[in-house]
């Protein structure tokens, strides 16, 4: 009797994709919310952003070595860098003007809890909104990016025969999951991750590289935090 045929590279690698998601970006915070039930400390946030890091990296750098890619392939250049962050920089204020002009007051206001949780880290300590910002910028704006954008959307389609098609749907796929994980409880919420998630695609998709959609995700973190204790604070 003879072995079974190995599963092909596109069903390997779209396994590889989708438990790396897991592992990289539920099991970390999970974990974080079974062993401290009240406000984590910020060590804590800081280590989590660090796992979420280095475990993606780590899963998409051995995942290009294995295809005999280059960091590029993920958009990890530093060609049109400065062009790129402009572009990424200029997809913030009119997101700020939406979220917190009308989706953030639709959904609750003060009394949002994405609110509440930026205020409580204020109140906390000056060491728990810094770690606030590092989760946001490292675990979002560079873990994530990394993953669901350069490895999603750079990486991934190489993989399968019908390069095109697979990026049409990796960037479904993109939007759809990004959203999920980021666990949105109401209509607003779900409008503002998955416009989020689409603006993200789009820069990915537009640049070909991680400048913009980085500087985006990362701006957007600390603009919004910033925006919530100007309003609320």
């Amino acid at each position: 009797m003879t072995d079974a045929a190995p599963p092909p590279a596109p069903v390997r690698s779209s396994a590889i994709f989708l438990t790396g998601a897991i592992v990289c970006f539920v099991v970390p915070p999970l974990t974080l919310g079974l062993l401290v039930r009240d406000s984590p400390p910020p060590l804590a946030l800081v280590a989590v952003a660090l796992v979420e890091l280095v475990s993606a990296a780590a899963l998409v750098f051995w995942w290009l070595r294995r295809r005999s890619l280059t960091p590029s392939d993920v958009g990890l250049t530093s060609r049109h860098w400065v062009r790129d962050a402009l572009v990424g920089a200029a997809t913030v204020p009119p997101r700020l003007l939406i979220e917190f002009g009308v989706l953030i007051p639709m959904a609750g206001g003060a009394q949002n809890p994405g609110v509440q949780e930026v205020l409580a880290s204020a109140s906390a300590s000056v060491a728990a909104l810094t770690a606030a910002l590092v989760l946001g910028v490292v675990g979002g704006g560079l873990a994530e990016e990394l993953y669901f954008r350069g490895f999603l959307l750079g990486a991934l389609p190489t993989a399968f025969v019908h390069r095109r098609a697979a990026l049409y749907g990796a960037a479904a796929v993109s939007v759809l999951l990004f959203s999920v994980l980021h666990l949105p409880t109401s209509g607003p919420d779900i409008a503002a991750i998955v416009l989020a998630s689409v603006v993200y695609t789009g820069l990915f998709l537009l640049t070909r590289r991680l400048t913009a959609t980085v500087v985006a995700h990362s701006l957007w973190n600390v603009s919004a935090l910033v925006t919530v204790l100007a309003l609320y604070g």
